[in-house]
């Protein structure tokens, strides 16, 4: 078992998510994990749209294992000013996933149902990549829509922890849902045991 979204380096391997540009270096040469490039949507309003486009494609075409992200909206407060940045990056993000067939990392926060609007459409037009969902912490019946589309999901402790994670997880099928970790490498083990035993074991 993989640690299916981090930032930092995992004895266990996995894929280490960059947050900044200034990320890429580091994560490309972290032993045993597969790097994901991307700029985070909290960062999405300091990055050149056409210099990421075209480093995005560059890394991709260099590292034929990498994947992309973190990517995604974030409309809590704090971030909100920032989404039309945040989608025209999203959609750099999810283009260049879709051409070299990679898997793309994807964060939502207060923006589950925009983003579940902008995957249908990609499915519309045949331009959807293979997607994972991070921190998952929506409802069954959004989750069944984003099923459809073929998403992964993956959940660290906090989202495990919640009141209505039993409800929230047990009912997504087995191989579409993974431990992450995120920014807390220390919370590993409880991750995987609380998951193991929602699951009733993982395998």
């Amino acid at each position: 078992m993989k640690d299916y979204h981090t930032h930092h380096p995992s004895p266990h391997g996995g894929y280490i998510c960059a947050v900044t540009r200034a990320d890429w270096e580091r994560i490309s040469c972290a032993e045993g994990m597969i790097p994901c490039f991307g700029v985070h949507p909290w960062h999405a309003h300091a990055a050149d749209p056409a210099e990421l486009a075209f480093e995005l494609d560059d890394w991709l075409t260099r590292q034929p294992q990498a994947g992309v992200g973190e990517t995604g909206l974030d409309a809590s407060p704090k971030h909100a000013g920032t989404l039309e940045a945040q989608r025209l990056l999203l959609h750099i993000h999810l283009g260049a996933a879709f051409r070299h067939e990679r898997l793309v990392q994807l964060h939502g926060v207060q923006a589950w149902s925009e983003l579940l609007e902008i995957l249908r459409e990609r499915h519309r037009c045949g331009t959807l990549p293979r997607f994972l969902l991070h921190a998952w912490n929506g409802p069954h019946e959004m989750a069944r829509e984003f099923l459809q589309l073929g998403a992964f999901f993956s959940v660290g402790l906090r989202e495990l922890s919640h009141s209505r994670a039993a409800e929230r997880y047990a009912r997504i099928p087995e191989g579409r849902l993974f431990p992450e970790t995120d920014d807390h490498p220390e919370n590993w083990a409880r991750t995987v045991a609380l998951l193991g035993l929602m699951r009733g074991g993982l395998k």
